[in-house]
């Protein structure tokens, strides 16, 4: 296993940085982004880059989210790469990636440069994988919200036990994978997923497996926590999922984690 090279700071640290649509080209004289990990698995596997930039708040999680990619250098033949520098979205280095995991990201960091060269990647076909405050980054970014589907709205002061079930939808990322019981934060969003053109939710969040203190406001009825859609030209896959540590160390996580990059790889 490969240590962890970075430290992390308190869960909840406020900051931000104002963002704007991307609307002028690249500029090639911009920094090249720092690469702080990197392992090799298996010739024509998934070429990953792990995103974990922070600056609205700061989650002790997106350290074991990259780690845990990392190890799928090992368990899955991925060839892993990891980054906190905004600088990496760029034309040149995202040509050595299929997939970008946002890895419980938050904030706004990307200049439009940046911007501009992930769109066109991502409309060239590049995949995408998010993870919980995923949902709160670039949110000024219109194309990326589109592109993960909704945006974050609020969550409960508190983590809460309960469970999650794969929706009875056929999909290579959650066929015939179980519920999973989890202490997490509980995302809802500013669109309800399920209404969302071209989203195809599947994973849903069990409000009956909630706790009675649970905040009723926050109960949905159909409470969407996953979903993948194909609307830009590449694929993408969403959940909610990862404010706890925990989360990256339950097995059936770890393998939808793989299985959603395979599928934005166009590897299943």
């Amino acid at each position: 296993m490969l240590a962890l090279l970075l430290a992390a700071c308190g869960d909840h640290g406020a900051a931000r940085l104002d963002a704007t649509e991307p609307d002028a080209a690249p500029d090639a004289a911009r920094p090249v982004g720092f690469l702080d990990g990197s392992c090799q698995g298996q010739a024509g596997k998934p070429r990953v880059l792990v995103y974990t930039y922070e600056n609205l708040w700061r989650h002790m999680s997106n350290l074991y989210a990259r780690q845990a990619l990392l190890d799928m250098c090992t368990t899955r033949g991925f060839n892993v790469s990891s980054s906190n520098d905004p600088h990496v979205f760029n034309t040149a280095q995202l040509a050595g990636f299929d997939v970008v995991v946002f890895a419980v990201t938050s904030g706004a960091g990307i200049d439009d440069a940046g911007k501009h060269d992930f769109e066109a990647w991502v409309r060239g076909g590049g995949g995408v994988v998010g993870f919980e405050a995923a949902a709160a980054t670039e949110p000024a970014w219109s194309f990326y919200v589109e592109n993960l589907g909704a945006a974050f709205a609020t969550h409960p002061p508190k983590l809460y036990d309960g469970v999650v079930r794969m929706e009875p939808v056929s999909h290579p990322i959650t066929d015939g994978l179980p519920p999973i019981a989890l202490l997490e934060q509980w995302y809802v969003f500013q669109q309800r997923p399920e209404q969302v053109p071209g989203l195809t939710v599947l994973m849903t969040l069990d409000e009956d497996t909630l706790p009675g203190d649970f905040p009723p406001e926050l109960k949905l009825g159909y409470h969407a926590y996953g979903w993948a859609q194909e609307r830009f030209g590449g694929r993408t896959f969403y959940t909610a999922l990862g404010d706890n540590p925990d989360t990256f160390a339950d097995p059936t996580v770890v393998e939808l984690t793989g299985r959603a990059i395979e599928w934005a790889a166009h590897q299943r």
